[in-house]
């Protein structure tokens, strides 16, 4: 699998980060939103989250979204403290990192290979992803990857095949030179057409038998 391969990309949130996109969705009906909004599937509420993951808007427009669907009683109720807990519940979906994903990680940037992060992610997430990097090894994300990837700097997600476009660009590699992991079938396939090989990961597993093989 890793024959021939010079980078080696890795998706963060479900393959590094254990992602519950639950968790959120169900604090947020809590809140009063309506379930209809919260569904991975919704258009409306995934074309927000999506302009958010390519930095297109701003956390504050994001939350702003998010609490225009709060009822006028809980946020009269909530006051000042309601914007601290919208960004307590949106970082409700990041789970822990299993600190021998990042023991795996260390082997391969050993091993000789280039280890990169891919992330859809966005401004609001980013401070309790470092906070967390810190809590699984004492290390920040740039600590454990060679370079990071993330939509919401390079205003481009996952599966447009610009931000694929640019990371090989910035790599200075060719497709064939890289191994991609996601629990993203459709990222998957949008990588595998421009060249990539990729691995699809299940969410929220361990990976590290892979490489064992």
């Amino acid at each position: 699998m890793l024959s021939g391969k010079k980078v080696l990309i890795f998706d963060l949130g479900g393959v590094v980060i254990d992602l519950f996109v639950d968790r959120t969705f169900a604090a947020m009906v809590s809140l009063g939103v309506p379930v209809a909004m919260l569904t991975e599937q919704n258009c409306l509420m995934n074309e927000t989250m999506m302009k958010y993951d390519r930095g297109d808007i701003t956390t504050e427009e994001m939350f702003g979204y998010i609490k225009s669907f709060i009822p006028v009683a809980v946020s009269e109720k909530s006051g000042a403290k309601l914007d601290e807990e919208v960004q307590r519940v949106w970082n409700m979906m990041l789970g822990d990192i299993p600190e021998e994903k990042l023991q795996c990680l260390k082997s391969l940037r050993e091993a000789g290979y280039r280890v990169v992060m891919l992330s859809n992610t966005n401004s609001g997430h980013w401070p309790r992803i470092e906070q967390l990097f810190i809590e699984a090894g004492n290390k920040l994300p740039t600590d454990c990857f060679d370079a990071l990837y993330l939509s919401y700097i390079m205003r481009r997600r996952k599966p447009e095949p610009e931000i694929f476009l640019s990371l090989l660009e910035s790599e200075g590699v060719a497709a064939a030179d890289c191994l991609f992991f996601d629990d993203s079938a459709e990222n998957c396939a949008a990588a595998r057409a421009l060249g990539i090989d990729a691995v699809l990961v299940e969410r929220n597993t361990s990976w590290n038998g892979l490489f064992k093989k």
